[in-house]
């Protein structure tokens, strides 16, 4: 079987970790991000050997088609997808912006339905797709995260739905939610959040998460070792909404 993966937000902070760890699991990482998130990355560097790249802007249907193209050689298949690419702008009432609004759902979840929506057809049985969704999805305590939050409450519905249409292929689909992870801070994400010291104190483990905590549950969920686990949402967040 290929042991391709296509990583959309494989440049990020967070898509970086899942490629390393997709590496050492034995896969083969493609980080599909925007133009410049691309060419800031150094595939020559140690830690992201066994790395490629594509550039692939989410928002765009026919930037996903030639990307995936690009990265899949005719006749070959995928061993898997994560949906990694997303973005956080805040949506405080009485101060909505359209250009976020409109935005972060052509991102969190337009972007993650075309893609997969054009790498499904090309995942060959046993494979997975693991969805990156957020603990906003299942907690209400950031103001001015609510529609952020409506956006990764939607992939786990997402993840459910398209569970259910793969699972006569024999293809999984899975979400992992993570809490807040140490990342340098958007001004946006520091706005609803509160920043890192009070994002610790909501969850039990009275910390912030690492990178490669939540790259830890992607490789698990996209390994034959999550082979009977579909539809499911794996919150990676120390605690924090069960608390």
């Amino acid at each position: 079987m290929s042991r391709k993966v296509i990583v959309t937000g494989g440049a990020g902070v967070i898509g970086q970790a899942i490629c390393r760890r997709l590496v050492e699991g034995g896969f083969e990482p493609v980080a599909a991000d925007l133009k410049d998130a691309v060419e800031a990355l150094d595939l020559a560097a140690p830690a992201l050997a066994g790395v490629t790249s594509v550039v692939m802007d989410v928002t765009d249907r026919g930037s996903v088609e030639q990307a995936v193209a690009g990265a899949v050689a005719p006749g070959e298949t995928l061993r898997g997808v994560v949906n990694c690419a997303g973005i956080l702008r805040d949506s405080f009432l009485g101060e909505l912006d359209e250009a976020k609004l409109d935005l972060m759902f052509q991102v969190n979840i337009a972007g993650m339905a075309r893609v997969t929506d054009v790498c499904a057809p090309l995942l060959a049985e046993g494979g997975a797709i693991v969805n990156v969704g957020s603990l906003t999805g299942h907690f209400g305590r950031f103001r001015g995260a609510s529609v952020y939050g409506a956006t990764k409450a939607g992939i786990a519905a997402y993840t459910r739905y398209t569970a259910e249409e793969l699972a006569e292929r024999g293809i999984r689909v899975n979400n992992v939610a993570p809490g807040v992870i140490r990342a340098p801070m958007s001004p946006s994400m520091a706005r609803v959040s509160g920043g890192e010291e009070l994002s610790a104190s909501y969850a039990m483990l009275k910390r912030i998460g690492e990178p490669h905590e939540v790259a830890e549950a992607v490789e698990f969920l996209l390994s034959d070792r999550a082979s009977f686990i579909t539809a499911q949402t794996l919150l990676v967040d120390g605690g924090v909404v069960a608390w």
